[in-house]
């Protein structure tokens, strides 16, 4: 890992997602290939389309390690809850059975399997992101109804800024039907930003544009932000200053860039059609803010353009010397959804 450059907490932040897979008979849906360095790699990408016209697309990757981490939570002499770790080495990785210990990895459940009393269920399996990769490769199918939760992470390349959903869980659950009456859709997010601004959007009425700063491990990214309600942005102008951070959650949003087809020289009547351009544009809305989550002092302004600075100063001296890493109160709206009320797979594994 990366030598963290400045003393910031990150700003975390996490989306879930049901809905129907796509993608999976394309190139890129897994990728199985050896680094420059030679190492294996891999990798997997597929869409969830979880309303009738919005599809996200999600992903991970994962190269072979020389150790893999197993972890495990008990209570200190004094009743504190504490977290045990054990280093085991990267070939022992799936012969290590300790009780109360568990993979730091990915929670897989995408083939199934009988219970003791006989019921079909999910293969669960907790796996590094290399072999979780495989798994899903190897089982994972168009049409099957999924259950997706993850990180997501920020970065900028080229100077375009990209959000990417990461899972830590990727279950089968019960049959998504977009015509059923009852059908709602699930593509949530929650998100810790440092806010610098809110404004309004130039292209829509009653829609405001939030400018954020995301603390990752090891760099400060710009985000935007979309809120879709007047009331609730005008919360968030009178009582956020800049660099102060706050939790945010709400949904993610999928909008198709199209254009009407026009065609001038044809016979009969005109095509009514429309054409899909790429790329598609994705935002996370926001549609709430817990104000007790509020934080003044870790921030601020001067901290984090010390921190931007010694981010520059570190691609410098990458550029020069080059690098080995090859690694990615009710005012403030609606209430955090409640857990998914599906089966146990579309919950956390403890």
């Amino acid at each position: 890992m990366a030598e963290k450059l400045f003393d910031i907490p990150e700003t975390k932040g996490q989306f879930q997602v049901k809905g129907v897979v796509s993608g999976t008979e394309k190139d890129k849906f897994f990728v199985d290939k050896l680094t420059k360095t030679r190492k294996p790699f891999r990798s997997v990408n597929f869409g969830v389309q979880f309303d009738k016209n919005a599809t996200m697309y999600v992903g991970f990757n994962g190269m072979a390690q020389d150790n893999v981490w197993f972890s495990k939570s008990e209570k200190d002499s004094n009743g504190k809850k504490k977290t045990i770790t054990k280093k085991i080495p990267w070939n022992d990785r799936f012969n290590f059975h300790v009780d109360g210990f568990r993979l730091i990895g990915v929670n897989v459940g995408v083939k199934k399997t009988t219970d003791e009393t006989g019921k079909e269920v999910n293969d669960r399996k907790i796996l590094s992101q290399f072999d979780a990769c495989k798994e899903i490769a190897d089982n994972l199918k168009d049409d099957e109804s999924v259950f997706v939760k993850g990180n997501i992470e920020y970065s900028t390349y080229q100077k375009k800024h990209k959000t990417r959903f990461e899972p830590t869980q990727v279950s089968l659950c019960k049959p998504v039907d977009f015509e059923d009456k009852d059908f709602k859709s699930n593509a949530d997010f929650q998100q810790v930003i440092v806010f610098t601004g809110i404004d309004k959007s130039k292209d829509a009425e009653n829609k405001f544009v939030v400018s954020a700063k995301i603390v990752t491990y090891k760099t400060i990214e710009d985000a935007e932000f979309i809120i879709k309600d007047s009331k609730l942005a005008n919360v968030f102008r009178k009582n956020l200053k800049p660099y102060q951070a706050i939790k945010v959650w709400g949904k993610i949003d999928v909008e198709q860039n199209t254009e009407q087809i026009v065609e001038d020289d044809i016979w009969g009547e005109k095509n009514e059609m429309t054409r899909v351009n790429a790329p598609v544009q994705r935002t996370l809305v926001i549609t709430g803010a817990d104000p007790k989550t509020i934080e003044k002092e870790v921030y601020t302004k001067d901290k984090i353009e010390s921190a931007i600075a010694k981010i520059n100063e570190s691609k410098i001296a990458e550029n020069d010397f080059g690098s080995n890493d090859e690694s990615s109160s009710d005012d403030w709206g609606s209430t955090k959804g409640s857990k998914s009320e599906d089966e146990d797979d579309d919950e956390a594994w403890g």
